[in-house]
């Protein structure tokens, strides 16, 4: 019994470092699998896998923010770039409250206070003036299509009381 428990005493050091060497495995394991993002050459910060695993659509899909492999642990981060070139921005047509088109296709101008204000109404095709509707006395209007040589847009400007009130365009269909 004695010699038993002398070899236990003996052993129990060599069984703790053995432990303690493998505790240091898994850590090191641990820290192996971890994933570290570089910003610029420098360490931005370290993911473990399961937290890694969120970000990696952006390495396949290659996104505009995208992480690129560099190595089998080690990754580059590459924000989306913002050019000082920017691509022009289009021109939103936006539909005038008082000449439109109406369900039918006609035109119809819808006009406020027609007995105190004097309206006047220019249609042009392009550059050549089409239509002249000048001293407007009704507060509704509707100009059949067939008044119109083609279908397509056609620019108009609005005055009233001779200032510029609206300039924009409609649509015949």
């Amino acid at each position: 019994m004695k010699s038993l428990c002398l070899s236990v005493i003996c052993l129990l050091p060599i069984f703790n470092m053995a432990v303690a060497q493998k505790a240091k495995l898994t850590r090191t394991n641990k820290a192996a699998e971890n994933q570290r993002i570089f910003i610029k050459n420098k360490l931005y910060k370290e993911l473990s896998a399961s937290e890694y695993k969120k970000f990696k659509d952006s390495i396949f899909a290659n996104t505009k923010d995208t992480l690129t492999r560099i190595g089998k642990r080690t990754l580059q981060y590459s924000p989306a770039t913002i050019t000082s070139e920017t691509t022009p921005i289009q021109n939103i047509w936006v539909p005038s409250s008082y000449v439109f088109t109406n369900s039918k296709g006609n035109l119809t101008i819808q006009l406020p206070n027609t007995n105190t204000k004097r309206y006047s109404l220019f249609i042009y095709d392009g550059k050549l003036l089409l239509h002249n509707i000048t001293n407007l006395q009704e507060d509704y209007w509707v100009i059949e299509k067939s008044n119109f040589y083609h279908s397509g847009w056609y620019n108009f400007e609005l005055y009233c009381n001779g200032e510029l009130l609206e300039k924009n365009k409609f649509l015949l269909q």
